[in-house]
């Protein structure tokens, strides 16, 4: 049996280690758009501002490494462009190539791509997303090169504000813009959220909530950003206003998605006969609700990648879904960590909660 994996960061390649594990003689194939694999997505922020000293400490397994671990076959720097679910292969590009790969079992675990706002000044030097080594790299670089004074953090995520911390530790002025009413969106309740920013303004950290991008101003590279509130000046901006699914490449193939998230069974089975989906890319359910959401984090990843790696040969498992954990350092001294529902999302799944 061939089993072919679209995606090769924290689903991919655990589905794949755990299938050889399982069956050694098992043809397991991971096509991934990256050169990277297996890579610390939560330590990228950390290697901007230097607690994480060279890119290599970033890499888990690099793909050859990776390969004599697992004897799973790893092809980089190759994209899917499309899916034949009738006749159980996919179109790939690698180098400028267009290719066909066939499969007995396909797992889609494409996981996510950051989210650019349509706004002018985005493609300007000094403009970064974070969500590879590559990234975080870049970011490094550039503040270092060019003596960066003042920063733009937009979103005020968890990897938004680990950002600004790093980037204040090291002397640059930092100033995080958010649409939201309030810092972690989503993620805290309005109290908790708003401790958290008093928190950080003490530190010397400029927080505008309520406050949305509007561009990016600068001769060939960043030099401010106007918002709602008025211009700021910016040597370097990050955009950190969250992810979506990079699914783009199965619109109109018949798989079933919600907002580009495959739909997938407790065993992480799509609508299409032995084609699964896992990581970033997929839909799951919340444990405590029993309703579908998005969880773009690698231990939900990690789980639901063993539970179709179990299935594909032949165990019984099933996700029991997720209960929406994270952790985030805000400051040397103040972390902050949540599990399970906020008041509010309590509240709506008809809770009567104490707090």
């Amino acid at each position: 049996m061939k089993v072919l994996i679209l995606g090769g960061v924290a689903a991919g390649t655990k589905a794949a280690a755990k299938l050889k594990r399982k069956d050694f003689g098992m043809e397991v194939k991971i096509l991934t758009k990256g050169k990277d694999i297996s890579y610390a997505g939560c330590g990228l922020p950390y290697y901007v501002g230097g607690g994480i000293p060279d890119r290599e400490t970033l890499i888990v397994n690099s793909p050859e490494k990776y390969q004599g671990l697992t004897g799973a076959q790893v092809i980089t720097g190759t994209e899917a462009t499309s899916v034949d679910f009738q006749a159980k292969t996919v179109t790939a590009v690698q180098d400028g190539q267009s290719f066909v790969e066939n499969y007995d079992k396909l797992i889609i675990a494409t996981g996510a791509l950051p989210f650019v706002p349509k706004v002018p000044g985005v493609d300007l030097s000094g403009v970064f997303c974070m969500r590879t080594p590559d990234d975080a790299g870049g970011l490094r670089d550039y503040v270092k090169d060019n003596h960066c004074r003042n920063a733009v953090v937009v979103g005020a995520s968890f990897i938004g504000l680990e950002i600004a911390e790093n980037l204040h530790a090291q002397g640059v002025s930092v100033t995080v813009i958010d649409f939201a009413p309030q810092i972690m969106p989503n993620a805290f309740d309005p109290e908790m959220a708003g401790y958290a920013k008093r928190k950080l303004k003490e530190a010397g950290f400029r927080i505008l909530t309520g406050n949305g991008l509007k561009s990016i101003e600068g001769t060939g590279k960043a030099a401010a950003v106007e918002t709602d509130a008025g211009r700021l000046p910016a040597d370097v901006v990050v955009l950190a206003v969250g992810v979506r699914p990079a699914t783009s490449f199965l619109e109109g193939s018949g798989l079933e998605m919600v907002k580009g998230t495959i739909l997938v069974n407790d065993q992480m089975q799509t609508n299409i006969p032995d084609v699964y989906a896992a990581g970033d890319c997929a839909m799951v359910c919340n444990r405590l609700t029993g309703k579908p959401q998005w969880s773009a984090m690698g231990s939900t990843a990690n789980l639901t990648a063993r539970v179709l790696a179990k299935q594909i040969v032949g165990e019984n498992a099933v996700y029991g879904g997720c209960f929406g954990t994270g952790v985030v350092r805000l400051l040397e001294g103040l972390n902050a960590g949540r599990t399970g529902l906020t008041e509010i999302q309590a509240k709506d799944a008809g809770y009567d909660p104490v707090s």
